[in-house]
C-alpha cells in the first residue's frame, strides 16, 4: 500500500496504539447492546464528527473531504440499521430515539490544553488499573520487556518527529520531554541487561 518503509512502520505503530485505545473505550459501552447495536452506533457516532467537523472547517478543498468521509458513514450507519431490522427485526428508530442530533462538535485549537495536559502528565504510565508516576512503577512492569522488544531497533513516530520542521518537533525537543525520554530508555536498557526480562 504504502512504497516508504518509514511510513508502513509509523501506520503499523499507529494501528498497535488504535488496537488499545478501541480496547480502552469499548470496555465503556453498555453491556446490553448487541454487537450490531454497537456497530450501528459507532457509524452514527463516526458520521456525526465528520459532519461537524465539515460545519466548522474553514478551508473547502478539506471540508469536502470531511463531507465524503461522512457520507461514507451514513451509508456504513444505513447499512447496519438494515442489518438490524433483518437479524433482530428491530427498527432503527427505537434504538437511537432521535431525528438530529445536537448540538455539532465545535472543533478550534486546543494546542494550550495538549501542552499543559503534556507537562502535568508526561511521567503518567498505566499500571493494572492506575495510573503512576513512571519512578513508582516496579521493575517487573511488563511494558519495560514490550518496550525492549518494541523499540529495540527504533520508534517510527519519533524519526519522523525528528525530520519534521514543525511545531510538534519543537516541542519533542523541549527539555523536559528528552530528559523524559533519556529516563525510560536509560531505565528499560538497565533492566533489560542486568537481569532476566520480566515475564510479560
Amino acid at each position: 500500500m504504502y512504497t516508504d518503509e518509514l511510513a508502513r512502520q509509523l501506520y503499523s505503530e499507529i494501528a498497535d496504539v488504535e488496537e488499545q485505545h478501541v480496547t480502552q473505550y469499548g470496555l465503556l459501552g453498555d453491556p446490553r447492546e448487541t454487537m450490531l447495536e454497537k456497530l450501528t452506533l459507532m457509524q452514527l457516532c463516526e458520521a456525526y464528527l465528520y459532519h461537524s467537523c465539515a460545519q466548522t472547517e474553514t478551508d473547502s478543498r478539506i471540508r469536502v473531504i470531511w463531507e465524503n468521509f461522512a457520507k461514507m458513514e451514513v451509508t456504513h450507519f444505513e447499512a447496519c440499521a438494515h442489518l438490524i431490522e433483518k437479524y433482530e427485526g428491530r427498527d432503527i428508530r427505537d434504538i437511537v430515539r432521535a431525528d438530529v442530533i445536537e448540538p455539532l462538535v465545535v472543533f478550534e485549537s486546543n494546542k494550550d490544553y495538549v501542552n499543559r495536559i503534556i507537562e502535568e502528565q508526561l511521567d503518567l504510565q498505566a499500571q493494572n488499573m492506575k495510573y503512576m508516576h513512571f519512578r513508582d512503577i516496579a521493575d517487573d512492569w511488563s511494558t519495560f520487556k514490550f518496550q525492549w522488544k518494541m523499540n529495540k531497533a527504533g520508534v517510527p513516530s519519533e524519526e519522523v518527529v525528528s525530520k519534521s520542521k514543525s511545531d510538534l518537533a519543537k516541542r519533542d525537543r523541549a527539555q523536559n520531554i528528552k530528559d523524559f525520554k533519556s529516563q525510560v530508555a536509560k531505565r528499560t536498557e538497565e533492566l533489560m541487561a542486568g537481569r532476566p526480562a520480566p515475564p510479560m
